[in-house]
């Protein structure tokens, strides 16, 4: 609700003839959350307050979480997303992400090694409220303490 309510909001301001010119998926996403009501968007709030609430008892016992980065093969290079009809909409391919968006905690994106295919898989390492430095540590020493090293182009 967050989002598409959000993307209602700024597009709102634009004429047809310039959404036209837009991602046609975040026009999509606006129209939608064109139709959303105040007590869906306050209840959004809610479960927001009530992620963050979870997350920082969390990280009261545990320093940094580590999840995929994303639940799929990476894709196209260029492309923003999966190609069309074949992973939904972004929320779909997306549920190690977005939380923390939501929840405004510091994450990271670490190369981890390969998929059977070959294509490349990732390491999210997400911090506490404002730990933005430490998950910096965390990431860079990953990256120093592993062998995983990206194939020559």
């Amino acid at each position: 609700v967050h989002w598409f309510a959000g993307a209602a909001s700024l597009l709102g301001e634009y004429s047809e003839a310039q959404k036209a010119l837009m991602d046609p998926s975040l026009v999509e996403i606006a129209a939608e959350g064109a139709g959303y009501s105040l007590l869906d968007y306050l209840a959004a709030v809610k479960a927001r307050e009530a992620i963050g609430v979870a997350m920082n008892r969390f990280h009261e016992r545990y320093d940094l979480l580590l999840t995929p980065s994303l639940p799929i093969p990476a894709f196209e290079a260029g492309l923003e997303q999966p190609p069309e009809d074949e992973e939904g909409r972004w929320v779909d391919w997306t549920p190690f992400t977005y939380p923390f968006n939501m929840s405004r905690q510091p994450a990271a994106s670490v190369p981890c090694g390969l998929t059977a295919a070959g294509l490349p898989a990732g390491l999210q390492i997400v911090g506490p409220l404002y730990g933005d430095a430490l998950v910096l540590r965390a990431a860079r020493a990953y990256e120093r303490t592993t062998s995983f090293a990206l194939p020559p182009l």
